[in-house]
């Protein structure tokens, strides 16, 4: 079984960093002017999870720093960080808690990557404001919690 596994896994298609930032970002579009939501969910969790995988590594490797410094310029350069921040609350919960670690992990990336992510706070200040009204919901109140927290080591938006 383990082998059968292993064989699917290895049968899947790479995508590169940029490919699933694209992907992510208009499945986001496309589910934002959308009523049916439920039919892109599934692949928007598992684009999230993909999106962790490349920032965190999984158990047998570590994380590319190329990689984590191409996903973070794709993921600014579009505003995918906005388009993820608004969509939180039609996720699931697991994906939700995947966003969550995606957005803290692209505020502490490592330079030069981290200016570009003051460089993208400080032109977007208004998304503290989405973030602080995430209070509002329990539901979301943790998840937008944790990514205030993350955006407040900024300096830029400290101030």
């Amino acid at each position: 079984m383990l082998c059968l596994s292993k064989n699917v896994m290895s049968t899947k298609k790479l995508r590169t960093p940029s490919e699933v930032v694209r992907k992510t970002r208009s499945l986001l579009l496309y589910s934002k002017n959308s009523l049916d939501v439920g039919s892109q969910s599934t692949e928007l969790s598992s684009l999230i999870r993909e999106l962790k995988l490349i920032l965190y590594g999984d158990d047998y490797s570590e994380p590319s720093t190329e990689a984590c410094a191409q996903l973070t310029v794709e993921f600014f350069k579009e505003d995918t960080l906005r388009l993820l921040i608004i969509f939180l609350p039609k996720l699931n919960l697991e994906a939700r808690k995947d966003a969550t670690q995606v957005v803290a992990s692209l505020q502490r990336q490592p330079l030069p990557s981290r200016f570009e992510v003051s460089r993208y706070l400080e032109a977007n200040l208004d998304l503290l404001d989405i973030l602080i009204s995430g209070y509002e919901d329990p539901q979301l109140a943790l998840h937008y919690g944790r990514m205030l927290k993350e955006c407040l080591r900024h300096q830029i938006v400290a101030r």
